[in-house]
């Protein structure tokens, strides 16, 4: 047996459940998986979580059961941008503020070397986000498995491709 896991189960029209499971719950029975500690999960359901449902979960009588390592980067690229965006306003406010002026004199050229550090922090956040999109489009590369989508499908869920 190994280590716990997280889990997700998606179920039609939309909605989402997770639980932790030991690590092989995903190679069990279908009914047994529905009988985990399921609890609503505070993740959004999204078109693309059942992209990679349909290519890397397993059928089970409510719906499609997903190991979340394959969901970590999923909206990992928006967020870290979103959050540069804040870190962009923050810092803007900050240079205009009397306390940098003040710095800035004490200590000339501290502004302009400041302004390079967040310019090297805004270009590493930003290749980690390319690097969040390439991961992603690996685990969305991976073929759609027929019969989970056929099966989302008969249970009267949506397929979006």
């Amino acid at each position: 047996m190994t280590g716990p896991r997280m889990l997700y189960r998606l179920s039609p029209p939309g909605t989402m459940s997770w639980c932790a499971a030991p690590g092989d719950a995903v190679s069990r029975a279908p009914a047994e998986l529905d009988a985990l500690p399921w609890a609503p999960a505070e993740r959004a359901f999204g078109a693309d979580l059942l992209r990679i449902a349909v290519r890397h979960g397993v059928a089970s009588p409510a719906g499609l059961v997903l190991d979340a390592r394959h969901t970590v980067d999923l909206g990992r690229a928006d967020g870290l941008r979103s959050d540069q965006l804040a870190i962009d306003d923050a810092q803007a406010g900050l240079r205009e503020s009397v306390a940098m002026r003040l710095i800035e004199q004490a200590y000339p050229g501290s502004g302009e070397l400041a302004a390079q550090l967040d310019e090297k922090l805004r270009k590493a956040a930003e290749n980690t986000a390319r690097e969040a999109e390439a991961q992603l489009a690996e685990v969305l590369a991976a073929p759609v498995r027929p019969a989970l989508a056929e099966h989302w499908r008969r249970l009267g869920g949506r397929y979006p491709d």
